[in-house]
């Protein structure tokens, strides 16, 4: 993957864009932040549910977060729904390699959006366009 045919510069625009990347694998949230530090997003990263739970109680602002899916302790769908409990209007977008199987339904998860693993660029820059 060619990281530097991503995003254009400036993409998220003139304000910095902080996305929230909960991911248990170190190696998937340094990809995350690589293709979208080019672009002007600031990425923060929690590598389980509870963290991500205690960020957003904190009250910190993030303009979305990408959740992975399977993740030990807590799992992705546990924390989206404790999330969006916390604060409803918060853009959760579902990062696995889960999404197309038929144990993952879509239409009762809380996710507002779905980011297939390995991650293309080319999805994660149309899906942070519907949002971002």
């Amino acid at each position: 993957m060619n990281t530097q045919q991503f995003l254009d510069p400036g993409f998220a625009s003139t304000s910095v864009k902080r996305i929230l990347v909960v991911d248990d694998l170190k190696v998937n949230f340094l990809l995350i932040k690589a293709l979208l530090q080019k672009s002007g997003f600031d990425t923060i990263w929690a590598e389980n549910g509870f963290l991500a739970i205690d960020l957003i109680k904190s009250d910190q602002t993030f303009d979305a977060v990408i959740m992975d899916y399977n993740m030990p302790t807590i799992d992705g769908l546990e924390t989206t729904n404790a999330l969006k409990k916390i604060k409803p209007d918060l853009i959760v977008i579902s990062h696995s390699t889960f999404t197309d199987t038929p144990s993952f339904d879509r239409s009762s998860a809380p996710y507002d959006d779905y980011l297939p693993k390995p991650i293309k660029s080319e999805n994660l820059k149309e899906i942070l366009r519907k949002y971002c």
